[in-house]
C-alpha cells in the first residue's frame, strides 16, 4: 500500500499545478482537473483510484467557496461527522486524537452496526488532517487537504482514502448500498453543501412519479435511498472538538 507520505507528495504536486504560469514548451498536455489553468502536461499528477495488493485507493475533490481555516475547523469537529457523512451513526472522541466510530443506517436503530477505532496521524491547522484505523471492523487510512486557490475562488478540498478491500466489502454489504468511491463523492458533496449554505438539501418525502426500470436500477446502484444527513451549521457549531 502506498504510504500516506507518498500520496501527500502527489497531492502537493497536483495543488501546485493550479498556480504555475502558462506553459513555455510545446509538449502535449494531459487532462487537467483545473480546465481554466494553463500548465505543462508533465506536471499533472494523477490522484489514486485503483485496487492494488488487496487495497482500494480512491479520492474525491471539490472546490468550496469558504476559506481553508474555516473548512479545517469544520472537518476537525469529529462529533459532528454524522451531520454530513452518510452511514455514520456516531463518532466519540477518546482523547489524544483517537476516536471510536459506529457506522450503519441512522434511521434503523435495530440495523447492522460496524465499529472501529481511529487516530489522527497528522494535523496541520488550516492545511491537512490525516488518520488511520487502529482496531475494529474496517482497516483504512486517509487524508484531507485544504488548498486556497490562487485566484481567490475558494478552497480546493481533496479527500484521499485507502481501504482494505475484504473488510470494506463486508462492511459495505452490511450497512449500505453505495460503493466506496461513490460514498467519498457524496461525503465531500455534503461537506461542501454544509460549509457553503449552512444545510444539506434533501428530496426526502418529495412526491414523484414512477421512475421505471432504468430509474429503479440507478437508484439501487447509486444508493439514492440511503438516508441523507440533515445537519446544519448551527448543529455543527454546537459540537465540541
Amino acid at each position: 500500500m502506498p504510504s500516506i507520505d507518498v500520496l501527500l507528495m502527489e497531492e502537493d504536486a497536483m495543488a501546485a499545478t493550479a498556480e504555475v504560469p502558462a506553459a513555455t514548451n510545446t509538449a502535449p498536455k494531459s487532462f487537467s482537473l483545473f480546465p481554466g489553468a494553463k500548465q505543462p502536461g508533465e506536471q499533472y499528477v494523477k490522484l489514486p483510484d485503483e485496487q492494488k495488493d488487496g487495497w482500494l485507493h480512491t479520492h474525491a475533490r471539490q472546490t468550496i467557496l469558504v476559506e481553508p481555516q474555516a473548512l479545517y475547523e469544520l472537518w476537525s469537529k469529529q462529533e459532528a461527522y454524522p451531520l454530513w457523512q452518510e452511514q455514520v451513526v456516531s463518532v466519540t472522541p477518546l482523547g489524544a486524537g483517537r476516536s471510536h466510530w459506529v457506522m450503519g443506517n441512522p434511521e434503523d436503530p435495530d440495523g447492522k452496526r460496524i465499529e472501529f477505532d481511529s487516530e489522527i496521524t497528522e494535523d496541520a491547522p488550516g492545511e491537512k488532517i490525516a488518520w488511520k484505523s487502529t482496531a475494529g471492523d474496517i482497516e483504512q487510512s486517509g487524508v484531507v487537504t485544504f488548498h486556497a486557490r490562487r485566484d481567490g475562488r475558494g478552497t480546493v478540498v481533496t479527500l484521499i482514502q485507502n481501504f482494505k478491500i475484504n473488510a470494506l466489502e463486508n462492511a459495505a454489504a452490511s450497512t449500505a448500498k453505495r460503493g466506496p468511491r461513490q460514498t467519498m463523492v457524496e461525503t465531500l458533496r455534503h461537506f461542501k453543501e454544509l460549509a457553503e449554505t449552512g444545510e444539506i438539501p434533501s428530496v426526502k418525502n418529495n412526491p414523484h412519479g414512477p421512475r421505471g426500470l432504468s430509474g429503479g436500477i440507478k437508484a439501487w446502484m447509486y444508493g439514492e435511498n440511503n438516508p441523507t444527513p440533515e445537519g446544519t451549521q448551527e448543529q455543527a457549531a454546537s459540537t465540541t472538538f
